[in-house]
């Protein structure tokens, strides 16, 4: 049985600011067994001098205590602190399951899976992160290319 690939949809808009820091909804995968969110900071100076303050204060506590509880937080864990959903027309619940966010230099991403992938009958999907919603159009019975 061959193996069924992803519709990948790519909005790549931006669906909010955070730290200064415009965050863009880079893609969708709609697979037939989850959905995963993916999301970026658009590197700009902010983002620049956000990564060279977290370098200087992990120099820092590196320095001066190295205890666990102090350790600063990296930018894209603060950045990508959202609330990621994903819904659809035919009802189905949506339950995260995993995600992730990290980077280096300015390159701030994120993304969240959702279980399970859309049924049959959904023909379009909705992401929201924090208060923006996109909408992902799907044909029934299978995904539109």
């Amino acid at each position: 049985m061959p193996a069924t690939l992803p519709v990948v949809v790519s909005p790549l808009r931006t669906v909010l600011k955070r730290d200064g820091v415009d965050v863009v909804l880079v893609s969708v995968e709609v697979w037939p067994d989850e959905v995963v969110v993916r999301a970026r900071g658009v590197p700009s100076r902010r983002t620049a001098g956000l990564e060279r303050e977290f370098s200087e204060g992990l120099q820092e506590w590196h320095e001066r205590s190295a205890d666990r509880d102090l350790v600063p937080r990296q930018p894209a864990e603060r950045i990508f602190d959202l609330d990621v959903s994903v819904a659809d027309d035919a009802g189905t619940v949506y339950s995260p399951s995993g995600s992730a966010r990290g980077g280096s230099g300015t390159m701030f991403r994120a993304e969240w899976a959702f279980q399970p992938g859309p049924s049959e009958a959904a023909r379009s999907l909705v992401v929201r992160i924090d208060d923006s919603e996109t909408g992902i159009e799907l044909k029934a019975g299978r995904y539109q290319r």
